[in-house]
């Protein structure tokens, strides 16, 4: 098993020098490397495409969150997702006339989830009943009245099941296709140039991030809420502004070293966010709001099935251990779990017993991915 931790992966980002070359080419090693990403010829429409669509997807399945039998129907949100029937809210991106269809997006893995959660939705926002164990339905935050949550009767909240999912879609993207592409891939500088634009868009934080943290969006947010544990804003802006310039000056040993770390990077991003996730459950079990707690566990159900949309040999987590860590979800159904049991609602489960099963699932990512004691309690 390959250990990979944030520390390491900071120290490689700063000893990849910009002044590194590329002796078998005559790199130019004298180039400066911007702090803001702000190259004479971006091109990231494409992404930006992409996440308003996302936005849309998600926003419409929101609508079931409102009240009681609010229902959002399968089949338009299928549409959406393969671009047809002009169901898009247009912009100047021209969403519906765009040719890019959501459905291209995804991993296989990543899609299945999604058009199940899709049917899910569809199903479970016809109910007029409250949100109870065995009973789909819509229920507040005890803590948050006017927060609703239409749940299914496992107590899975598909609206953030569903948002990480194309979270996950987003990663895979970036590190399995455009980065990996850049690695493996000796086509012409433009394209290089044009991939790591799309990569950069589709990370969702503005030009001069970390600087500016307005608007974050996606992994871009999680990546500034996980920072204090894994100094993840610096390392992966580094890395794209790094790897960008190095494109432009052709010195494809440091934008090759600058790719291979992102593709870690946003690997144990996503482990980071579900050891956040569990901490905000704990967060919601001591105010006694076991609605928001649903919602956390399912967020962070939904990072641990991303985990498994990274296809990348470097993976540092292993499909036996992604197995291990949702049968701490549920050991009788771990690709179905009932969160309701996990919170103990029949069980008479205490706060402290609830707590044992977010940290146990804390400590196995920890244990996985090398984070620290130190780090585990700042994510």
């Amino acid at each position: 098993m390959r250990r990979r931790v944030f520390a390491s992966l900071v120290i490689i980002l700063f000893s990849c020098s910009c002044k590194k070359s590329n002796s078998s080419s005559g790199t130019n090693t004298n180039y400066t490397v911007p702090t803001t990403y702000t190259f004479a010829n971006v091109n990231d429409n494409n992404s930006l495409t992409i996440l308003l669509m996302a936005d849309q997807v998600l926003a419409r399945i929101n609508l079931a969150n409102s009240s009681p039998n609010t229902v959002v129907s399968t089949q338009t949100l299928d549409a959406m997702l393969n671009n047809t029937g002009g169901f898009f809210v247009d912009s100047t991106l021209q969403l519906n006339s765009s040719g890019l269809k959501l459905v291209n997006e995804f991993p296989t893995a990543a899609l299945s989830d999604v058009e199940n959660y899709f049917d899910s939705v569809g199903l479970y926002s016809q109910s007029t009943k409250s949100a109870r164990l065995g009973v789909a339905g819509v229920s507040p935050s005890s803590v948050t009245p006017s927060k609703l949550y239409l749940l299914s009767p496992n107590g899975v909240f598909y609206s953030q099941a569903t948002k990480k999912a194309f979270m996950g879609m987003c990663a895979y993207q970036i590190a399995d296709v455009y980065m990996a592409d850049s690695v493996n891939s000796t086509t012409d500088t433009t394209t290089l140039e044009h991939y790591w634009d799309e990569a950069f868009g589709l990370f969702g934080v503005p030009v001069n991030f970390p600087t500016n943290t307005t608007g974050l969006r996606y992994f871009g947010s999680y990546s500034n809420q996980v920072n204090a544990g894994l100094n993840s804003n610096t390392t992966i802006m580094n890395a794209f502004l790094k790897g960008r310039a190095a494109i432009a000056n052709n010195d494809l040993t440091t934008m090759k070293a600058q790719a291979s770390l992102l593709i870690s990077a946003f690997d144990s991003l996503d482990a980071g966010a579900i050891v956040q996730e569990m901490h905000e459950t704990n967060t919601n079990i001591e105010a006694g709001d076991a609605v928001a707690a649903y919602g956390t566990l399912s967020e962070s159900l939904g990072f641990v099935r991303n985990l498994a949309y990274n296809n990348s040999p470097t993976r540092i987590i292993t499909s036996a251990q992604i197995a291990q860590l949702l049968a701490l979800y549920d050991s009788n159904s771990p690709n179905s779990p009932n969160l309701y049991n996990f919170v103990g609602v029949n069980a008479g489960l205490t706060v402290a017993q609830i707590e044992a099963k977010t940290n146990a699932i804390a400590q196995l990512i920890g244990q996985i991915y090398g984070f620290s004691a130190t780090q585990l309690p700042l994510l």
